[in-house]
């Protein structure tokens, strides 16, 4: 609100029918050095009062306390000033006098002001003695009304509501603006049903009694209101009455309301406001603006309560409803857009006249808390997604499935990906030579290494079967790089068993050989398969099927026959960047299989290659083109040479070289040969 009123624009100016006479430096320097220092003599307030009555001056309304004698000074005596002050007042008929209101009472909760009376003037008033303090008992007899000057602060100490009406002893009490008598306010003002109206216009006054102000600028001289110092309305009143030159036209007070108070340093009744929050307001400023307030019918009317709540409805479901249907982005665009109209709409209401207050602040905190249900919703499903997929695929993966909500469906989907299949070389004779406790052990740290590192290059957890891991990439999340991730896993596996058979190792007499020498074979191969939730109702299982599948299967079971430990299909390596390093194994046919294909051996990232691995590929590839051209001595001498460079493993049986020198070429060499005859090897067990 306080930005409001000093940012945005509003075209009502303040009544120019009130005026402020300030009791400012000019005039107390003025008066100290002429013999007539602070507090002035009460015949001084006389003799303005006077001018202003004859100057017709509607109401004189003074923003100050006489509630003690005038003071006896060696000139005059306190029954003469005070006499001569009540008898203007009196002679003027217009004049209202400030009182104050005892701060405890004023401060504690009120009755509610129904069934009370409207007392409009309390001059006459005895038996309110005990909680206000008027005037003295000559100058309350005199003046026409008595108006109340309590202020309340708001809790940030910014004074931004007044209440026109205090109750007490069951009688409505008028404030310093309300109390004028014989002007539009009094005149034309009526209670109904407990509301106040002034020319049939209500004024807002809540529930409280309070009043918002409806500020129109600035304070002090020269800027909202117009102001003239006592000075030289004091001096105008005295060329008037002895045949001087006035400074002032008697003629600007007519039909004027003229508030008279001080602004001096030291007298100063000074406020913090929203438009003058360091400059401060001065008090009789404020009685100014609130008087301007009730003649001009300048109020800030509050937005209609069940509006505004449809509005904030409106702002709650159009939040919720964008973030559970559009990204992130639209949907911050949706809120951000409703909480602009809200602005937008807010700023059109409060540049009317009068005034409509939508506050800004409730459609915020309707957003925040509307985004606040989305993203606690979006934790708990986060945390269920976790739980659910957690254990199976990565958090990049599982930011992914959030993101784009590709939750797998029920039955499962159709996706092109990639089969991984893992297993243990000699494992049975592992198991027989550890105990169960340590063989527990040993599983879980080997299984817990594997399948952080399978995670972590994006791949999704199937299951365990003893000590094989069965795992699938390019789900729940579709990903094109679902070849290169699953090959790359499978390096990185590779390398961390490696790393885990010397930590085995320097643990001295705890683990057996095999530990020790552990090896671990992989099958890969991609093309279409089936994902989803597999099971019963009450179980289920997300897992993958078909055909592509059963030959990951199979590549690993007979990359035992290869003596390889990564073995491909050719539908995985065609996809594969040159940096992973490939040898064709040629052509075979799995078993169970029909279809003839070529697979290949996956020797690990080219800038990790050693020089014999290179040196062997192009010989390798010469041997395979010997083969197929049934020049064996050939054949033989190649993978003689090929033999030479192959990796050794501790424990290896066989390589690929040894399976074609061994038993592929002899097998085929005793072969009586079709002339259509191609080299494809036939697995005869898994």
């Amino acid at each position: 609100m306080d930005y409001r009123f000093n940012s945005w624009s509003y075209q009502a100016k303040p009544d120019s029918n009130i005026i402020i006479i300030s009791i400012d430096d000019t005039s107390l320097d003025y008066f100290a050095e002429n013999g007539t220092s602070w507090p002035w003599p009460r015949s001084f307030y006389a003799h303005v009062v006077d001018y202003l009555t004859i100057a017709g001056a509607s109401q004189i309304v003074f923003d100050m306390l006489f509630t003690h004698d005038d003071l006896d000074r060696s000139e005059t005596d306190v029954e003469e000033t005070d006499s001569l002050f009540a008898t203007s007042i009196n002679n003027s008929g217009t004049v209202t006098l400030g009182s104050v209101i005892d701060g405890n009472i004023f401060t504690s909760p009120q009755s509610n002001m129904n069934r009370l009376e409207y007392g409009i003037s309390i001059a006459g008033q005895t038996t309110l003695d005990g909680g206000i303090t008027f005037p003295i008992p000559m100058l309350k007899k005199a003046c026409q009304n008595v108006g109340y000057t309590n202020i309340l602060y708001d809790s940030d100490g910014i004074l931004r509501h007044v209440k026109p009406f205090f109750v007490l002893d069951s009688v409505r009490i008028p404030s310093l603006a309300a109390a004028l008598s014989n002007n539009p306010i009094q005149a034309n003002s009526e209670w109904i049903n407990d509301k106040f109206y002034i020319n049939t216009k209500r004024v807002p006054i809540n529930k409280s009694g309070d009043l918002l102000i409806d500020w129109y600028g600035p304070s002090g001289p020269g800027r909202t209101f117009k102001y003239l110092s006592f000075l030289n309305v004091i001096q105008s009143a005295s060329a008037e009455s002895f045949g001087g030159t006035p400074d002032l036209n008697k003629d600007i007070f007519k039909s004027k309301i003229v508030i008279i108070g001080a602004d001096a340093s030291g007298l100063r009744d000074l406020k913090s406001t929203p438009v003058s929050p360091i400059d401060m307001h001065p008090g009789m400023e404020i009685w100014a603006t609130v008087i301007s307030n009730f003649t001009q019918n300048d109020f800030i009317h509050p937005f209609p309560n069940i509006v505004l709540y449809l509005l904030l409805v409106g702002i709650s479901i159009s939040t919720l409803i964008s973030f559970d249907k559009m990204k992130a982005k639209f949907a911050f665009m949706v809120m951000a857009g409703s909480i602009f109209a809200f602005i937008l709409l807010s700023y059109i209401l409060w540049s009317l006249t009068p005034r409509v207050f939508l506050p800004v602040v409730h459609a915020l905190s309707v957003s925040i808390i509307s985004y606040l249900v989305v993203l606690s919703n979006e934790m708990r499903e986060r945390l269920f997604l976790k739980q659910v997929f957690g254990p199976y695929i990565s958090p990049e993966l599982m930011a992914v499935v959030y993101k784009t909500r590709k939750i797998p469906e029920l039955g499962g989907e159709q996706v092109n990906g990639t089969a991984f299949f893992c297993d243990l070389q000699h494992f049975t004779k592992i198991s027989e030579k550890l105990g169960p406790t340590q063989l527990v052990n040993f599983l879980n740290e080997y299984l817990t290494e594997m399948t952080d590192v399978l995670i972590k290059n994006g791949g999704t957890l199937d299951k365990y079967e003893g000590d094989a891991i069965i795992a699938f990439f390019g789900a729940p999340v579709r990903t094109k790089a679902h070849h290169v991730n699953a090959v790359q896993a499978a390096i990185n596996m590779q390398k961390r068993l490696g790393q885990l058979r010397e930590k085995w190792d320097s643990e001295g007499d705890k683990w057996p050989p095999e530990v020790k020498n552990l090896q671990m074979r992989i099958g890969i191969n991609s093309g279409e398969m089936l994902v989803g939730n597999v099971g019963s109702r009450g179980r289920m299982n997300y897992t993958m099927m078909g055909d592509t599948v059963n030959v990951a299967a199979r590549l690993e079971s007979s990359a035992k026959q290869y003596g390889i430990l990564i073995h491909i299909s050719d539908d995985t390596a065609n996809a594969l960047p040159d940096s992973i390093v490939l040898r064709n194994l040629g052509k075979k046919r799995l078993v169970g299989k029909l279809h003839v294909s070529e697979s290949y051996e996956v020797l690990g990232n080219l800038n990790e290659a050693n020089t014999e691995t290179l040196r062997m590929l192009p010989i390798w590839s010469s041997a395979l083109e010997a083969v197929a051209d049934r020049a064996w001595d050939e054949a033989h001498d190649l993978f003689l040479q090929t033999s030479e460079l192959e990796n050794t493993r501790p424990g290896q049986i066989i390589n690929p070289s040894q399976l074609f020198l061994n038993i592929c070429i002899p097998y085929w060499r005793d072969q009586k040969l079709a002339d259509n005859w191609e080299a494809v090897w036939e697995f005869e067990n898994k």
